[in-house]
């Protein structure tokens, strides 16, 4: 038994009936490269049976402390069910994109059963009009609970659901499956030894607070300054609803690299926040809901995975909160702020705000954070007080070139973050081979019209390509 860590507990006590908390990632898969040009769903379980045998973590469900007191903690289940966890369905006609998006936003609004492992597998048929996509091809959307896994560790969890070639042998391994979950008795032992040991724990906490709080308004007040100091109110910054609505947009990696060159020292993530920011300022004008004097703002995760901890699960990452440049109508400006406020930003989150989060975990009991998000939920303090706009995250593909799952090779990850109260929309990046794909996840009544915005972050992609164009001219 693994407990869960603080981070881990914070997406477990977040997921709540309209508020999932699970990320999520859509293949598009063609099965005519396939040995036989054919992948049965009996293949497929086959394949995934392999693969999850050999890595325990897919074996792990929750098994909550007494009285929930303290953090639960991850227990290899011994009545595990493949079948239940692995669902074959068919897409209505015509099975295009929008009939797969509106399928992947079902899915993604209902809760998972946190009594099981909280992990789900959906192999789609019957995309039948995807463009750019070979006949008889078909979907894969894996979905996990964000608690289990960060981006970065989840991306690693599901390369190992890819092989590099279409050929694979089943290597038939295994993993120790625990007998039985443990007894009331042995819970209790478990929870009062941490309970007891809280308040060493909290002091020791409040020590390291203080130390790296000082370190963070020296930053804050000196090089590390923000442009702005709060985060103005949209359409996004509202209690959500149970509905999603979903869709995502595709860039060549060839494609940003020509508008990186636009400003010295920019990044592929500088390029990309700053394509989001000019789609959202599009989406919002149109809509007459842009504010008018400060960029909206969004955090980015910046992962604190040491290399060592590249295949362990859990969520060990800092956040970045910066203006994204909303309110600046040149693309070529926008960048270089974006440019700027990141190269504060990061060093920020690695060096100061992952250890303050750390502190500020370590200083209450388990107990006490349950009753301040059952008080934040109630007082829906989130989407009174919206402290940032969107969450912008980008996570690395699998390297390695092609990909493939149960012999059919995947053409194309599209990722899906899942979005809270006070943050209606979620911008997420990943890639594969020469391509990164942004994923949109959105409350449906939040944006009712998701193909608009999709063009939104089209037109700020082509505004960039053609200062591009011209900046070489």
């Amino acid at each position: 038994m693994q407990q869960l860590t603080p981070n881990d507990a914070m997406f477990y006590r977040m997921d709540r009936p309209h508020n999932p908390a699970s990320v999520a990632v859509l293949w598009i898969c063609d099965q005519s490269q396939a040995p036989g040009g054919v992948v049965r769903h009996k293949d497929i379980l086959d394949y995934l049976s392999d693969r999850i045998n050999s890595n325990s973590m897919f074996r792990r469900r929750l098994q909550k402390a007494p009285f929930s007191l303290d953090y639960p903690y991850w227990l290899q289940d011994g009545h595990f069910d493949l079948e239940y966890h692995v669902r074959h369905v068919g897409l209505p006609q015509p099975g295009d994109w929008r009939q797969l998006c509106i399928f992947t936003s079902r899915i993604m609004s209902r809760a998972m059963d946190n009594d099981r492992a909280p992990w789900e597998i959906y192999i789609i048929e019957g995309l039948n009009k995807l463009e750019d996509t070979p006949p008889g091809s078909f979907a894969v959307l894996i979905r996990l609970h964000h608690a289990y896994v960060d981006g970065k560790s989840a991306v690693e969890l599901l390369t190992g659901l890819m092989t590099d070639t279409p050929e694979f042998e089943n290597a038939r391994k295994s993993v120790a499956v625990a007998e039985a979950a443990p007894t009331s008795l042995e819970m209790w032992a478990r929870t009062v030894p941490n309970l007891v040991g809280q308040t060493a724990k909290s002091v020791k906490a409040g020590v390291r607070g203080v130390k790296v709080g000082a370190e963070l308004i020296t930053r804050l007040q000196g090089e590390s300054k923000p442009d702005q100091g709060s985060s103005p109110r949209t359409r996004f910054t509202a209690k959500i609803s149970p509905h999603r609505v979903y869709s995502s947009l595709t860039w060549t990696i060839a494609d940003l690299q020509k508008m990186r060159r636009l400003q010295a020292d920019s990044s592929l993530n500088d390029v990309i926040i700053s394509i989001i920011a000019g789609g959202m300022r599009r989406y919002l004008q149109k809509h007459g809901d842009l504010p008018a004097e400060k960029s909206l703002t969004a955090v980015c995760p910046v992962s604190m995975r040491p290399t060592e901890a590249s295949k362990d699960g859990g969520n060990m990452v800092s956040g970045m909160v910066i203006g994204i440049g909303t309110d600046v109508e040149d693309p070529v400006t926008r960048l270089g702020l974006v440019q700027q406020r990141t190269a504060r930003g990061i060093p920020l989150a690695r060096d100061v705000i992952g250890s303050l989060s750390d502190a500020i975990n370590d200083l209450m009991p388990a107990y006490m954070h349950n009753l301040q998000s059952w008080a934040m939920n109630k007082l829906d303090i989130a989407a009174r007080f919206p402290s940032i706009n969107t969450i912008i995250t980008n996570v690395p593909g699998p390297a390695g070139g092609k990909k493939y799952f149960a012999g059919a090779r995947i053409l194309k990850v599209n990722p899906v973050v899942p979005i809270t109260d006070g943050i209606g929309i979620t911008h997420s990046i990943t890639g594969l081979e020469s391509l990164l794909t942004l994923g949109v996840m959105s409350d449906r009544a939040i944006v009712r019209d998701i193909d608009f915005y999709m063009a939104c972050m089209q037109a700020s992609t082509d505004e960039y390509l053609l200062k591009a164009a011209e900046s070489q001219n």
